[in-house]
């Protein structure tokens, strides 16, 4: 085991540990696990994943999810420090809850599909459909629509360092499972929250994606910087440890040079092919391979 093996492993165990006794407060939609120092994910009743950060001045919170429940509010149970909020893309169960901040920031490739977000909705049947139906109790429903103002998105670009007090979050741009996709580097703890980009998973069959060897350059993009984080804290699923990216890009590459034995693979929201390598899925549109 080399040595960010082991970090890896040490850092898994302390989270594991740290799930074990999760950290939900007033809420049975949401769940909030302590999985490194003060970071908490915070499951959105299985839909996906929201991250809290707490620095010594400032808290960030990476997405809103999918806004069918009072997400502010709740993170108000978790910290009473300032907080800004950013979305890794404009899908709806990323940015769904844009309408209950003021103001949220978003790369500027992403931000006519998240604009619709801003305002209270009134029903959104995909909601329903991602959520399973699930109903949302009438305690964690968000109700502060008194003088509600449309949300004010506010554009990121790729290298802006967000800081926190003791901790710098970095903006890294990588289009692929959107144009205007961003992952947010821990520089201080070495964590990478990803957003869609690093999931078991990744869609690139459904429309707004770029091509796919624009996705391939992300992924090396993220991993020249390899050395810069240990962990990686997705949009879906569990942490992985950051050699994952290397099993994604060879993954993508099979794909393009046309080894891979792709699948067919049908979503709600697309139908595409599907290729696996290791660990690392990803649905692409066959048609839309190269730049």
């Amino acid at each position: 085991m080399n040595l960010k093996q082991l970090i890896f492993a040490v850092s898994l165990a302390f989270l594991t540990l740290s799930n074990s006794y999760g950290q939900g407060k007033k809420s049975s939609w949401f769940k909030a696990y302590l999985v490194a120092d003060n970071v908490w994910r915070i499951d959105d009743n299985g839909a996906d994943n929201m991250y809290l950060v707490a620095g010594k001045d400032t808290a960030m919170l990476i997405d809103n999810g999918l806004g069918v429940a009072n997400i502010r509010d709740f993170v108000k149970t978790l910290t009473s420090l300032p907080l800004i909020v950013i979305i890794t893309h404009g899908h709806p169960d990323h940015a769904g809850g844009n309408y209950q901040f003021k103001e949220v920031y978003i790369h500027p490739a992403d931000m006519k599909m998240a604009s619709v977000y801003g305002n209270i909705p009134k029903g959104n049947d995909l909601e329903k459909m991602m959520t399973g139906g699930a109903k949302v109790p009438k305690k964690d429903i968000f109700n502060d629509t008194l003088n509600h103002q449309p949300t004010q998105l506010k554009p990121i670009t790729d290298g802006y360092i967000f800081k926190l007090g003791d901790r710098d979050m970095e903006v890294i741009s990588v289009p692929g499972h959107t144009y205007g996709e961003v992952v947010l580097l821990d520089k201080q703890n070495k964590i990478l929250f990803t957003g869609d980009n690093n999931n078991d998973l990744v869609w690139l069959h459904i429309p707004g994606t770029t091509p796919l060897e624009t996705y391939l350059a992300s992924l090396e993009k993220l991993n020249s910087r390899i050395d810069e984080f240990n962990i990686l804290m997705p949009g879906h699923g569990i942490p992985v440890e950051s050699s994952f990216i290397a099993e994604q890009i060879m993954c993508v590459k099979s794909i393009l040079n046309g080894s891979c034995k792709s699948k067919d693979y049908t979503s709600f929201a697309g139908n595409g092919k599907i290729c696996t390598y290791k660990r690392a899925t990803v649905a692409y549109n066959p048609d839309n391979l190269r730049e």
